[in-house]
């Protein structure tokens, strides 16, 4: 059972912390998070949200307060 919660945090890990290139990734990476989140009933705190939310390389960054 702890082996199953060490991949499951760890690839929550990998999304949240996964840097888009474009756009397109950018929305990939908030439908993986949203489903990820939906299926386990998660949440982010505010880092991992900010991290979730960054632009892609090529554009900006925002934040969440």
């Amino acid at each position: 059972m702890l082996d199953v919660a060490r991949d499951e945090e760890a690839g929550r890990l990998a999304i949240v912390n996964y840097r888009p290139r474009g756009d397109r990734e950018s929305r990939l990476k908030l439908a993986y998070m949203a489903a990820y989140l939906i299926a386990t009933r998660g949440t982010l705190n505010a880092n991992e949200m900010n991290s979730v939310l960054e632009a892609p390389r090529d554009r900006p960054s925002t934040s969440v307060s």
